[in-house]
């Protein structure tokens, strides 16, 4: 298993992050739910807003009777989808999201639901894990520039994505956590209109979810390639921040690849 908090050292110093990065567990059981030090919600609130709790350095534990967003509690797992909202009419009818109900059904049949009765999920930091407790998905939140250099680094160990799933709709739940969860893949996500109302995410913030099992090497690829495409004043503050979490420092001794191939054009006219 790799080094969580390595990981996670080495993650917040190659990516210029407001925020914390985020893990979070699905918990199976009441006993396992009670097991896990975190803030016990004591009112329902949106799944969303806890993982926005998270970014800011909390731990927080929620299940079914704390779930207070329904789109959540569906694809968390707390409670099987309705026949209204596989059928299209929720969407359609209810919701106005769609066309017609066709392409509400349509949607509701893609969109990822954890099937898996769930009693609760464990949101958190990415370092306060450890020690025989690991996520099942990770979430970074920031903007599109650090976003690219976390699909940068994927690409780096596992080639081009084919598979990413988004609709602006279930963005933090569907998209961010369950997606990734049940696909065992990195998707991307612009948010959605009520996960900004609600959880109040600055405009310019993406997010981007994936398996634990690839954290590892989506952040070794985003290492591996600051030397390729960082400029120098980027180059400087990382390894800095690797200095300070006592981390092996990169070789910036060559230019990003695109200043290199801007030369050898003016070189060559």
């Amino acid at each position: 298993m790799a080094n969580i908090r390595e990981d996670s050292c080495k993650a917040y110093a190659v990516l210029d992050l407001s925020r914390k990065i985020v893990g979070v567990k699905f918990i199976n059981s009441e006993e396992e739910y009670a097991n896990y030090e975190a803030i016990e919600l004591t009112r329902p609130i949106s799944y969303c807003v806890t993982v926005k709790s998270a970014t800011l350095g909390h731990s927080i534990k929620m299940n079914r009777k704390t779930s207070g967003c329904w789109g959540s509690t569906r694809a968390l797992g707390f409670e099987v989808p309705s026949y209204d909202y596989f059928n299209g009419s929720e969407g359609y009818n209810v919701l106005g999201l769609f066309k017609d109900q066709a392409i509400a059904m349509s949607c509701a049949s893609q969109t990822a639901n954890n099937f898996k009765s769930t009693y609760g999920v464990l949101v958190q930091p990415i370092e306060k894990y450890g020690d025989g407790l690991y996520p099942d998905v990770v979430i970074i939140i920031g903007q599109p520039r650090e976003m690219m250099r976390v699909i940068q680094g994927y690409t780096y160990h596992y080639g081009i994505s084919k598979n990413f799933s988004l609709s602006g709709n279930q963005a933090i739940c569907a998209e961010s956590t369950v997606y990734p969860y049940l696909n065992n893949t990195i998707n991307v996500s612009f948010l959605c209109s009520g996960t900004r109302y609600l959880a109040n995410w600055s405009e310019d913030e993406v997010a981007i979810g994936m398996p634990y099992s690839i954290f590892s090497n989506v952040i070794d690829g985003i290492y591996n390639t600051v030397r390729s495409v960082e400029m120098e004043d980027n180059k400087q503050r990382i390894n800095q921040k690797l200095l300070e979490s006592n981390l092996a420092q990169i070789n910036m001794d060559s230019e990003p690849y695109y200043i290199v191939e801007e030369k050898e054009k003016k070189e060559s006219r």
